[in-house]
């Protein structure tokens, strides 16, 4: 295991993959190849700063995805009961 490498990326990686239900889509978005991908997922080495960038960015656009539709049900919800 690389030296630097720690729990961050791989849990980055795992909530991105929950996020978008694929880790092609994942793999994909970071611009890595499957290898890079199960490495990082293992902790053996750390992505570059551009693909651990393009990670977040994944990470933050699914979020606010999730975010969007809650809160439309929410106002569905509140439509419904009149408040």
């Amino acid at each position: 295991m690389d030296a630097k490498a720690g729990k961050t990326t791989p849990r980055l990686i795992a909530m991105a993959v929950s996020l978008c239900g694929d880790k092609d889509i994942v793999s994909k978005a970071m611009c890595c190849s499957d290898s890079d991908l199960l490495a990082y997922c293992a902790g053996e080495k750390e992505p570059p700063w551009p693909e651990l960038d393009r990670l977040i960015g994944l990470i933050i656009r699914e979020q606010g995805v999730l975010i969007a539709g809650n809160r439309e049900h929410l106002n569905k919800l509140r439509r419904k009961d009149g408040t």
